[in-house]
């Protein structure tokens, strides 16, 4: 496999052309990354993402104290696979793992699209990578099968899960982005597109949706009482949707947003 059809060397940037970072030789495979904050990346120009690059490498070195950008690699939503650390160097993005992994963020927070391309960036840099000259394993993982967090969000995890990023580049991407978490009891019914949240406390069809759904898969009061569906989503829902938020691996803010109501249905019940 050739290097990735879009790459962007550091060298491109205006950075030194190889990084200060320790030597490694990663091999076990490659773990995507997100940023937690949504960036709208896919609705801005390619320049959005190369200065967005600069500014992570700015706060790697300057606030973290870091000697380069954590990252061996940005996949970015327009299809572009830009250089971070880069090959054969240790990183600073998943702990225990640093070294005998490569990582790849695509820049993107929880409610952000995966475009097909950056897919394809995330495919062309994985067959890159195990080419002689690099030989990593095929495997992709996600920074939650390293450390504890909800990195690099559902969506993406999906991706990692059901084998998405480890497809040829040229190979058909799902329309759903890469399917379900599996054993949740099926697909999700479309987000309503109102974010369930309290105070203030409000009543809402969607509320009383996700209230049944949740009481279907066991949740209980504080009192050990079945839930209450009343369409209202006060302190009690918001108690049960951070506990929920907590054990499926979740960003825990008691909000019911589009990541949430997805894995209300789709993730397994445990």
């Amino acid at each position: 496999m050739p290097q990735p059809s879009r790459l962007v060397w550091r060298s491109d940037l205006g950075w030194s052309s190889y990084s200060p970072a320790a030597d490694a030789d990663p091999k076990q495979g490659l773990v995507i990354h997100y940023d937690s904050a949504d960036q709208n990346l896919a609705n801005k120009s390619h320049s959005a993402c190369i200065d967005y690059w600069n500014a992570t490498r700015d706060y790697h070195v300057n606030s973290n104290g870091w000697v380069d950008i954590g990252y061996s690699f940005l996949a970015c939503a327009h299809g572009y696979v830009i250089e971070g650390r880069g090959p054969f160097k240790q990183q600073a993005a998943q702990r225990g793992a640093n070294d005998t992994h490569y990582s790849a963020t695509l820049a993107l927070g929880p409610n952000d699209p995966i475009p097909d391309e950056q897919v394809r960036a995330v495919r062309e840099l994985r067959a890159w990578l195990m080419e002689p000259d690099t030989s990593i394993s095929g495997d992709v993982y996600g920074h939650r099968d390293f450390n504890s967090t909800s990195c690099p969000g559902d969506a993406a995890y999906r991706m990692v899960r059901d084998g998405t990023f480890t497809k040829n580049p040229g190979d058909d991407i799902p329309d759903d982005g890469g399917g379900g978490g599996g054993g949740g009891g099926g697909d999700a019914p479309d987000w309503p597109g109102t974010y369930l949240s309290q105070p203030p406390v409000e009543h809402s069809a969607a509320c009383e949706t996700w209230q049944d759904r949740m009481r279907e898969r066991g949740w209980v009061d504080s009192d050990g009482r079945e839930l209450t569906v009343d369409g209202w989503y006060g302190p009690e829902s918001e108690r049960v949707c951070s506990l929920f938020q907590s054990q499926k691996g979740l960003a825990v803010d008691g909000i019911v947003g589009p990541n949430t109501w997805d894995a209300t249905w789709e993730a397994p019940v445990t």
